[in-house]
């Protein structure tokens, strides 16, 4: 966005930062637990009703059952026209998520 800041023609107009391209919870999960080099864990999902219904007694639930569409199905963002009008391209996944993991590792041992 900063680029886009310098380029006047591009004010006014609908960009988004370079996407990698979509994948699921799980292949994230998966990516994640690659790039540090442990076991997959096991995941499992919580219904938006469940979310819905806990959030009568928790505001933090009530929030994120708001945002339950975006995993009732595929929420992909296409970053394609950003990046042709900006000429950037995304990260892949593997490379920033072992980048991400390293960085943590150095931070004083807060991940072992």
């Amino acid at each position: 966005m900063i680029g886009a800041a310098a380029r006047p023609e591009l004010w006014n107009s609908f960009l988004h930062a370079p996407t990698a391209p979509a994948v699921t919870q799980r292949q994230f999960v998966e990516l994640v637990a690659a790039a540090g080099g442990v076991a997959v864990p096991r995941t499992s999902a919580i219904p938006v009703a469940v979310l819905r219904a806990t959030g009568m007694v928790s505001r933090e639930m009530r929030e994120l059952a708001e945002t339950g569409y975006m995993f009732a199905r595929p929420f992909v963002l296409d970053s394609s026209a950003s990046e042709q009008r900006l000429g950037l391209a995304p990260t892949p996944l593997q490379i920033g998520m072992k980048q991400t993991v390293s960085w943590w590792r150095d931070q004083d041992g807060v991940i072992g």
